[in-house]
């Protein structure tokens, strides 16, 4: 199974679709509205979930069970009801979880943080382009602070990750969206955090 979510940005790379789907802009900021994507946690999910060992691992078993609901439309954002910078979809996997409220809200900044470029337009490099992919990319050491904060596990932090990433960029368009990005990122690094509550969103 997760071999099989991982190599999802290969094979999105491969599908048809639209190379780009919308004008982008800036990202959105969080409202009160509900998702208009959620997963009923019956019994025998909650049971199930909770049997496993990792989060990557609950992560799997939703993804295994719920993967139809995953929005393939020639967006490259997607839907996002409440507007909070997380994919309807995405963030439903991600309240469907057995986990604590700061584990998931650490879980949902790491997809907001992936989520975040498809906002903008990197197909053409510029400085400004650069310097707004520098800045988002800084963004991924606060995510990963937050979640060592909030006690996921470190092979968990990288796992779910991973998991997020394929599951944000699951389409062609998405992905070459995100290859501008990297491109723009040219091999750029920086210093990691201490894990401390004030990089929690």
């Amino acid at each position: 199974m997760t071999r099989t979510l991982i190599t999802m940005l290969v094979v999105a790379s491969v599908a048809g679709c639209n190379s780009s789907g919308e004008s982008r802009s800036t990202s959105p900021s969080p409202a009160t509205a509900t998702p208009s994507i959620q997963i009923e946690k019956t019994d025998e999910l909650i049971a199930t979930l909770k049997s496993q060992k990792t989060i990557n691992d609950q992560l799997m078993v939703i993804y295994e069970r719920y993967e139809p609901l995953l929005d393939r439309s020639d967006s490259l954002t997607g839907p996002d009801t409440n507007q909070d910078g997380i994919r309807d979809d995405v963030e439903a996997f991600i309240d469907a979880l057995e986990v604590t409220e700061p584990v998931r809200n650490a879980l949902k900044q790491d997809a907001r943080f992936t989520q975040e470029n498809l906002y903008y337009d990197f197909s053409v490099p510029s400085d400004e382009a650069t310097d707004r992919a520098l800045r988002i990319a800084k963004k991924n050491y606060k995510v990963l602070a937050c979640k060592d904060y909030v006690g996921i596990p470190v092979r968990d932090i990288t796992n779910t990750s991973r998991t997020i990433t394929a599951l944000t960029y699951n389409t062609k368009a998405r992905t070459l969206a995100y290859l501008s990005y990297n491109r723009l990122l040219n091999g750029s690094g920086g210093t990691l955090l201490n894990p401390e509550a004030k990089y929690c969103e």
